[in-house]
């Protein structure tokens, strides 16, 4: 968890959460989930692609997966 220092701007936490499970059949299946704030104009497949591309890159193994889940919806309760 982040926290802000003294007299910084809050953290901002997205206005999307989203929800993405990535497998290479039969080695490896990989899940995470985050806050995603897409640039104005977006589509949901934009944030997808997006996202999809940070996953890919943190988790270079990923590169070329099926994707098996993909969930985005608006972070606000």
């Amino acid at each position: 968890m982040n926290h802000p220092k003294p007299g910084a701007a809050p953290v901002q936490p997205g206005s999307h959460f989203f929800i993405i499970t990535l497998e290479q059949p039969g080695r490896e299946t990989y899940t995470t989930h985050g806050a995603f704030t897409p640039p104005p104009g977006s589509t949901r497949h934009d944030a997808f692609l997006a996202i999809l591309a940070i996953v890919v890159r943190s988790v270079p193994s990923m590169q070329g997966a099926n994707v098996t889940f993909f969930s985005l919806e608006p972070n606000q309760l």
